[in-house]
């Protein structure tokens, strides 16, 4: 019962932002987690992701190495501060998501949910993301989400 009263109340939220979004700025850049939300609040994380943790600590040359690849698969729409709003963002609907919240959530929450999110992509979501499975290893996953989980270092 519990969770189809958080998932009223969180399609409640999406319908109040999308009825204050500015018709010149987009839906708020939160939507892209909707549909993705509901999942984890109704099912979980699938279960081949949801016991997923970074095997390596995080060294300088890990992060750089995030940063990278950051930069290379991910800036364009989710912006170099990860706040979804990169040069391609505003083309796609639903906007990309706003990543810099995953950076203040407890890590054993965020690390299963956010390497689901890379490996699979958003398009059971009804998102452009794409999956990363086949294009990035899992150690370039985890050098992805450490550079997140950082802050979005920059040297």
């Amino acid at each position: 019962m519990i969770r189809y009263v958080i998932v009223a109340a969180i399609a409640l939220f999406a319908m109040v932002g999308l009825a204050m979004a500015q018709p010149d700025t987009g839906p708020p850049r939160w939507m892209a987690n909707m549909s993705r939300l509901h999942q984890v609040v109704m099912n979980g994380i699938p279960r081949p992701y949801a016991n997923a943790r970074d095997p390596t600590p995080d060294t300088p040359a890990k992060l750089r190495r995030g940063a990278a690849l950051f930069d290379r698969h991910c800036a364009a729409c989710h912006g170099a501060s990860g706040q979804g709003t990169g040069p391609d963002a505003f083309a796609l609907v639903p906007a990309p998501a706003d990543l810099e919240w995953l950076a203040r959530t407890p890590e054993s929450r965020s690390e299963p949910y956010m390497y689901w999110s890379i490996a699979e992509g958003g398009q059971s979501f009804g998102s452009e993301m794409p999956a990363f499975k086949q294009t990035l290893s899992p150690k370039d996953r985890w050098s992805v989400i450490a550079f997140i989980r950082a802050g979005f270092p920059r040297q």
